[in-house]
């Protein structure tokens, strides 16, 4: 697996230009009605994060939730995160937009 450069990440992102790249992460936040709709938006995540062995952190602060995404052992981004981030977009677009 190879870090990616950060002209190539934005752009395969399914589009959502609410990412950003800071310090070699993927960060977005979403704001949800309810603190449960968050706690639910983890556990969504977390259940996928598991699946592919790629765990992002995770920042709960009453009805907002933070991700950042990257991959260590790299040093920054891969397909891993790209894959990731793009399946947290997916569930937020499905469930709460």
């Amino acid at each position: 697996m190879k870090k990616l450069s950060n002209h190539k990440i934005l752009p395969i992102l399914n589009s959502n230009n609410d990412w950003n790249i800071i310090d070699n992460k993927l960060i977005i936040t979403y704001k949800l009605d309810s603190f449960m709709e968050v706690m639910s938006f983890a556990n969504l995540t977390s259940d996928k994060a598991e699946q592919i062995n790629h765990h992002p952190k995770i920042i709960i602060d009453y009805k907002s939730i933070s991700f950042e995404l990257t991959t260590h052992d790299i040093g920054g981004i891969t397909d891993l995160d790209i894959q990731l981030a793009n399946f947290i977009d997916e569930t937020y677009n499905e469930l709460y937009s």
